[in-house]
């Protein structure tokens, strides 16, 4: 049931549920940033019109006591810390609270880094004294001042003028601005609800759907693949899917299918041709060898029965030849014969020593170089017997081997002074059950898989089989190259 569960959600869902959640983090933490910032800023434009409270009200010193500066609630202290003037606070001294007020000192540089223009203070108190201030709405326990020392000296007469105290000494005055963040923790509030309890829902949903949407259009392109690929599977492998004109993974993905699927689909051409060649070679022989035996079994009193036998072997000997080359062919492209390692020019050596017994008729001629290369000598030894093999059954008197080492890897040259090989037809007579016209008897020539063979397993090594131009132009003139041992 939990490994159901763990895929029950398709890629559009996951996609989905991903960006959701995403997303509401996202908006969460962006509704507390700018809620955040927000306060921040509104406390510098209070701080702000502090300090430009504070510029105003000092500069109207002795001014009328009906002057005030666009409502900020202040107080002007004398030095012995009485109330001389105030606008939106109350005295609270005069309801027995305790609240620190004091004058400020003459003034002194302010600490290296600080601003030199504000000095803001933030002040506590019991918890009923904004009701004593006189404040509009409570503001907690904590007040924030700006507070400074005019930059006059006032005499007694001005002093008087202002606050109506008869006998003050002349003096400089303190002078606390209120610095209101109720205003920036209202909007700040309001601004965080909005965004963590309307935008944040409804945009992580807004997010949720793009992305369940854009998921579905980039996965049309996968659907189409996979709908192809169902008709394919159907014995429709001429199809290929189709390509996006985008150029990103998909389109990539699908070029690869084709690619692939174009490769399955020569391979099984190939198979199917190697069936029916197959087929057609074993019809042959098996055609002859039932001849071979019905006709002396309808006539047994006029059979020569040792020369019976001998034919069906004959034949029986060509059918197991054939099925060994077709079960090395199998094997050696499936990768099956592969590891070891072979001294080359040993078994080339071997191969032309027994060619003079075999062969009393032909001359072969060996410049052999010492190599040592991967495979197995069975291998390696059978591609060797076939380019010998094609080479005396087409050469005229004369075949010469040359084996050479060059830049990692061994080229092995088969030359024979036979007719040699058209140009037209260099390449195609690798392929299987290739026999060219000079040689279409069956009777002295192969199967027409001794090549194909030869081809198969040098390229199972790492190597490559070629016929080339002859240097003389007569004969013919085959390449074998196979990289060395450990290279």
């Amino acid at each position: 049931m939990s490994e159901r569960r763990r895929f029950a959600f398709g890629v559009r869902a996951r996609a989905a549920l991903a960006s959701l959640v995403a997303a509401a983090i996202a908006f969460g933490v962006a509704a507390v940033l700018v809620g955040g910032a927000v306060q921040d800023s509104l406390q510098l434009h209070a701080m702000d019109r502090a300090f430009t409270a504070y510029e105003n009200v000092s500069v109207k010193i002795p001014g009328t006591p009906e002057e005030a500066y666009q409502n900020d609630p202040y107080v002007v202290l004398a030095e012995d810390g009485r109330w001389l003037r105030s606008f939106g606070l109350t005295d609270p001294r005069s309801k027995g609270l305790s609240f620190g007020l004091d004058p400020v000192g003459p003034y002194l540089p302010p600490p290296e880094g600080a601003d030199p223009f504000f000095r803001p203070v933030t002040l506590d108190f019991p918890s009923d004294a904004g009701a004593a201030f006189g404040l509009p709405e409570p503001t907690g326990n904590s007040l924030q001042f700006y507070r400074a020392r005019t930059a006059d000296t006032f005499t007694s007469a001005q002093l008087q003028q202002y606050s109506g105290i008869a006998g003050l000494p002349d003096q400089q005055l303190s002078v606390y601005t209120l610095v209101d963040t109720a205003q920036a923790e209202r909007t700040s509030a309001t601004v965080t609800r909005l965004l963590a309890w309307y935008v944040a829902p409804g945009g992580s949903i807004f997010v949720a759907l793009m992305a369940w949407l854009v998921t579905g259009l980039a996965l049309r392109p996968v659907e189409a693949i996979r709908r192809q690929m169902a008709v394919i599977g159907d014995g429709a492998f001429d199809r290929r899917v189709p390509v996006p004109r985008a150029r990103d993974g998909i389109a990539r993905l699908a070029e690869t299918t084709n690619v692939t699927l174009g490769r399955l689909e020569r391979a099984l051409g190939e198979q199917r041709r190697l069936v029916a060649d197959a087929s057609h070679e074993l019809r042959s022989p098996l055609a002859a060898l039932r001849s071979s035996l019905e006709v002396p079994l309808t006539h047994p009193q006029q059979a020569d029965w040792p020369a019976v036998v001998a034919g069906a072997l004959t034949d029986t000997e060509r059918l197991q030849q054939l099925a060994d080359d077709l079960l090395l062919l199998a094997d050696t492209e499936e990768g099956r014969e592969a590891g070891g390692t072979v001294a080359l020019h040993d078994l080339v050596a071997e191969q032309l020593a027994e060619r003079a017994v075999t062969d009393p008729g032909l001359t072969c001629h060996g410049e052999l170089a010492e190599a040592t290369v991967p495979g197995r000598e069975v291998l390696v030894g059978r591609l060797l017997r076939n380019l010998l093999d094609n080479a005396a059954r087409h050469a005229a008197g004369t075949v010469t081997v040359t084996l050479r080492t060059a830049d990692g890897r061994a080229e092995l040259t088969v030359a024979d002074d036979g007719p040699g090989i058209p140009a037209a037809d260099r390449e195609r007579v690798f392929d299987r059950f290739v026999r060219l016209d000079t040689d279409r008897a069956r009777s002295a020539g192969g199967a027409g898989l001794g090549l194909a063979l030869a081809r198969t397993i040098a390229t199972s090594l790492g190597g490559t089989v070629a016929a080339v131009e002859p240097p003389g132009g007569r004969g013919a003139h085959l390449v074998v190259q196979l990289p060395l041992a450990g290279r």
